[in-house]
């Protein structure tokens, strides 16, 4: 009885001593990890920003085959739902929060009936040229739990994240380097749905076009006539190319609003205009609007590979407003040209 008594009193002992323990262990418990990874952000970023890419670098499908995923109807981006179930698992569902590209995305995470987390992903130009992705999980655990979640947590939660990064590094080179041509810009196809616009068509040179003052000017005095006209415009402001003459230096053009499909209004100079439906290529550019001769570069290198006969105009789409976002690597426009063939 002498024995069974100290054994208990010793019991208690470990476990007052846990209990003290624990107080000084922080309930939020957090893990990150990063990898340098052979592409650059925008590569990157954009698997990362899709949820049903998980699948292949995502480190539980390889630890648990039983997982089964289904997703909402956002393809990609701030809405986007993945919800899994798994005999071995459990249940739960991952929602993108915060997307702001090409540099970060926030992710929560729920665990049916145990609660849920954070996850976040960032993304650094790294040293080598490439980009640094880091991958980071928080959770919260009540006292007196959270000593034992730090000592038998932190080693499986620094292993998935640093699998978790390694099946995204493999991903994103491997998707870097089947477009070795393309700079690592990601080019997708699109059906360009058609779309009427309101604007003027011009001969003008690039240095013209180059000047802040030329689409601000337009686009300015575009919106004035649709207020005065009581309608708004369909989309974001646009730069249509029908030319872009390299030796001379010119372009034939056009600054333009779209506007709802068969709309019409005109005023001075304005006037409408269709461009119609048609096959495209596109790419999501962001940066200062100085830079674009890359992106466009790309895509000649994409409609050469593929065999693709260009078609005018290439189309520009300015979305985001540099007046409301400083942040020039944060400015977004995507690159459309219109294609024929396979």
């Amino acid at each position: 009885m002498r024995a069974l008594k100290l054994t208990g009193l010793a019991l208690l002992g470990l476990i007052l001593l846990a209990l003290v323990i624990a107080a000084f262990v922080p309930k939020h418990l957090a893990y990150e990890r990063s990898i340098d990874i052979n592409a650059n952000k925008e590569v990157v970023f954009g698997i990362a920003n899709d949820l049903k890419t998980q699948e292949t670098w995502g480190p539980w499908s390889k630890e648990d085959p039983s997982i089964q995923n289904t997703y909402n109807e956002v393809a990609a981006g701030v809405g986007q739902v993945s919800s899994w179930t798994s005999k071995k698992s459990g249940n739960g569902s991952q929602t993108i929060i915060e997307s702001t590209p090409p540099t970060a995305i926030k992710y929560r995470i729920d665990f049916e009936g145990e609660g849920g987390g954070d996850s976040a992903m960032k993304f650094d130009d790294s040293e080598g040229g490439g980009t640094k992705a880091t991958w980071a999980f928080s959770y919260d655990v009540p006292y007196p739990f959270n000593l034992m979640a730090a000592m038998m947590m932190s080693g499986s939660m620094n292993k998935m994240l640093e699998d978790g990064l390694a099946g995204l590094k493999e991903m994103a080179e491997q998707k870097a380097a089947e477009a070795p041509t393309t700079g690592g810009f990601v080019v997708k196809q699109m059906d360009f749905p058609g779309r009427t616009y309101l604007g003027v068509r011009e001969q003008t040179t690039h240095e013209e076009v180059a000047k802040s003052t030329f689409f601000a000017d337009r686009f300015g005095r575009i919106l004035t006539l649709l207020n005065q006209s009581k309608m708004q415009p369909a989309g974001s402001p646009a730069g249509i190319y029908y030319t872009w003459d390299m030796e001379k230096k010119t372009t034939d053009m056009v600054a333009a609003i779209p506007l709802n499909s068969g709309t019409a209004v005109a005023g001075g100079a304005f006037k409408t205009f269709e461009v119609p439906a048609s096959k495209a290529l596109v790419v999501d550019y962001y940066g200062n609007y100085n830079n674009f001769a890359a992106a466009h570069e790309a895509i000649g290198a994409y409609i050469n590979a593929n065999g693709l006969v260009e078609k005018p105009p290439v189309i520009e789409e300015y979305i985001t407003d540099p007046m409301s976002e400083k942040d020039t690597a944060k400015w977004l426009t995507k690159i459309i040209y219109m294609v024929e063939g396979k």
